[in-house]
């Protein structure tokens, strides 16, 4: 089927991944819209979505998630899809995957305008633009949201207050959004240990000497950015998780 695929975080690691690898599946005339902040690393994901399919458009924004500028949120859909209209596809797709990682104790988060900050990019930006996303397409018949989320949400982890509450949220959203609209398909999808900037960068980031320790282990794991894509379009595929629900990769579905 004709399928438009938005993918928010998509200059890079997972969300560069899904760009490609998703397009690689999709039919001849669809469209996928890469979002990110970074133009250049935008366009070499473009690059390799062309190549991957050529019968299926590649577009780029530079967006950040973070702004609180509001005529972004109003105009990015309608810019991203350049004269096409949700009535020319049977499948509409979105995958949150723009998220940071806010490595602090929760006694030294006395800045506002920090904790707004990640909040900013992992929540409000998030709603803000699947709201949108859920407006241009309702009458699309097949119409799946997709979070990538992180083992973070169910467990708490020392001087990841920040980061876990953000991906708490957002499974939360997604299971709220599951049960007010029963006809589109919900997923969290927890991609596993993969090696990406995000993640070398925790090493850098995380106060906790525990968790840090308990990151470097994990690298004995490491998945490449294809691996966990291809798992979430098995999940996908396959179709048999309860939407809303938190799937990790090394989950039986």
């Amino acid at each position: 089927m004709k399928t438009v695929c938005i993918v928010i975080g998509a200059s890079r690691g997972i969300g560069r991944s899904i760009v490609v690898n998703f397009a690689s599946k999709f039919q001849s005339g669809s469209l996928v819209v890469a979002l990110a902040r970074d133009s250049e690393q935008l366009a070499v994901t473009k690059t390799l979505s062309t190549q991957a399919n050529p019968g299926v458009a590649c577009l780029t924004r530079v967006f950040d998630q973070g702004s609180l500028d509001q005529h972004q949120y109003d105009t990015w859909l309608k810019d991203c899809l350049q004269g096409r209209t949700a009535s020319e596809f049977q499948q509409a797709v979105i995958i949150h995957n723009a998220a940071s990682i806010g490595s602090e104790f929760c006694e030294n988060l006395t800045e506002v305008n920090q904790v707004s900050q990640y909040l900013n990019i992992n929540v409000a930006g998030l709603v803000a633009v699947n709201a949108r996303f859920m407006q241009e397409f309702k009458d699309v018949p097949s119409k799946v949201v997709v979070n990538i989320t992180s083992a973070s949400a169910l467990q708490p982890t020392a001087s990841w207050g920040l980061y876990g509450s953000g991906k708490a949220f957002r499974d939360m959203f997604m299971r709220t959004l599951a049960l007010e609209h029963p006809d589109f398909r919900v997923l969290n999808y927890a991609p596993g240990p993969v090696d990406t900037d995000m993640f070398h960068s925790s090493l850098q980031k995380t106060k906790d000497e525990n968790l840090l320790e308990a990151i470097k282990d994990m690298k004995k794991r490491f998945l490449t950015p294809d691996t966990t894509v291809n798992r979430l379009i098995a999940i996908l595929e396959k179709n048999v998780f309860e939407s809303g629900a938190h799937v990790d990769y090394f989950d039986d579905q």
